[in-house]
């Protein structure tokens, strides 16, 4: 891939994630103010919930998936084998998820009671398998999906304003915020004709067992990730008040925002190194090592803006008595670091260079201890016990991951930190 088109789905991702996480702290400081912290942790312990169902679904194709139609894409015929098996996989696992998903809600009498929230937020999941970001990004074809994107992210924002106006409206406004990525998804398969042509055919089950197995070990990397991200708020939420979830998602949300200006860089960056892999093994190393200085330098600013001003950034988002989320704030403050160096270290080293078991192996063990002290740590310290252990698990992790590139690659991260 050229240098100018790797800039050019690097400003397209740059403004796709930008409608993901910046546009709806355009909402959150209204939702925050006219729902109120209990309906806003409401939602928030909804959303973490279906996020398993998520992870489930995406199944680790956003990597798996993307690094294969880079390979395969001027070839029609086995794009459109490859295509044809990962959505069969992700709607099998869509229509699962969610009886799976009502099952466990009608066993506990208090969920039971509010289902109809838990199935509003399940649009998140249907949002996952209609929006093929897999797809896009390994044409390397950004501009299509950020247009889209945009589009309906701004859509939800002026429904957002224009629907939800009382404390009562809180699914109403976890629908529109669930929603998002479904009319996203429906603007993309009316294009999609007119992007890539695809046969659509019911594929073999060699097909469908080999996507799963190329899938696999991302995906239990993905799942260990984001159940330790997820059940942050949902244990939270099983030991505290709406409210204290309410504060902690206020805080965590805007912790995700500037993490999110780490991953345009790096969905842009992986077909690109998936191509220099194919010419020269060091060229592929020397622009690795270029972008793990820059996320690096650009992470630890971030990092260090959110400590010195985090009082400030909550009063001007959240209003006057959220100082217990501007704790939260500086204590996850580091986070945006902790996150650019496992991402690069995870997709950029581990997935490209064949290292998918250390991939899965430096995820799952301090995500595993992560979610086993969780329970313990939400009951005992609340809120910022879990902010505590966050940055634990994300400090365990980048350990794990360095010593073990250490031992298995040892020049892979010689050449990454001299530059």
């Amino acid at each position: 891939m050229s240098t100018n088109r790797l800039k050019k789905n690097i400003t397209a991702l740059f403004i796709l994630q930008g409608a993901n996480y910046l546009l709806p702290l355009i909402t959150i400081p209204y939702l925050v103010r006219v729902l109120g912290p209990e309906n806003f942790g409401r939602i928030a312990f909804a959303q973490s919930f279906i996020t398993y169902f998520v992870v489930l679904t995406d199944y680790g194709f956003n990597l798996s998936a993307t690094r294969t139609v880079a390979q395969v894409r001027d070839d029609k015929e086995a794009l459109s084998r490859l295509a044809s098996a990962v959505m069969l996989v992700k709607g099998g696992l869509t229509f699962a998820g969610f009886a799976v998903m009502l099952g466990i809600v009608f066993a506990f009498p208090d969920w039971r009671a509010d289902w109809t929230l838990f199935a509003w937020v399940y649009l998140m999941v249907v949002g996952s398998f209609l929006f093929p970001i897999w797809l896009f990004q390994g044409l390397e074809r950004m501009y299509h999906i950020t247009v889209f994107t945009l589009l309906a992210r701004l859509m939800i924002v002026i429904a957002t304003f224009a629907l939800v106006h009382e404390a009562t409206d809180y699914h109403l406004a976890a629908g529109l915020q669930a929603g998002a990525l479904v009319l996203a998804g429906i603007m993309v398969w009316i294009a999609l004709p007119r992007i890539v042509t695809i046969r659509w055919q019911w594929p073999g089950l060699a097909e469908l067992r080999r996507v799963m197995a190329e899938g696999w070990h991302v995906f239990v990397a993905s799942l260990a990730g984001n159940a330790a991200n997820s059940s942050n708020i949902f244990f939270l939420g099983l030991v505290s008040s709406p409210a204290i979830v309410g504060y902690f998602a206020a805080a965590e949300k805007l912790i995700r925002a500037v993490q999110g200006l780490i991953y345009p860089v790096s969905q842009a960056a992986y077909p690109h190194v998936t191509g220099l892999l194919k010419i020269s093994r060091d060229k592929a190393l020397q622009f690795i090592a270029k972008l793990t200085w820059v996320f690096a330098l650009g992470a630890a600013a971030s990092s260090l803006g959110l400590f010195i001003l985090a009082d400030q950034i909550t009063w001007l988002l959240y209003g006057d008595g959220f100082q217990e989320t501007a704790e939260l704030i500086r204590a996850l403050s580091i986070i945006p670091f902790l996150i650019a160096l496992n991402n690069i270290l995870g997709a950029q080293v581990l997935v490209q260079f064949g290292l998918s078991r250390l991939l899965s192996t430096s995820t799952m063990i301090p995500t595993l201890l992560h979610i086993a002290l969780l329970y313990f740590v939400a009951a005992e310290f609340g809120a910022m016990g879990v902010a505590m252990i966050i940055v634990f698990t994300e400090t365990l992790m980048l350990a794990v991951r360095i010593t073990g590139l250490a031992a298995q690659q040892p020049e892979i991260l010689k050449k990454i930190v001299r530059g």
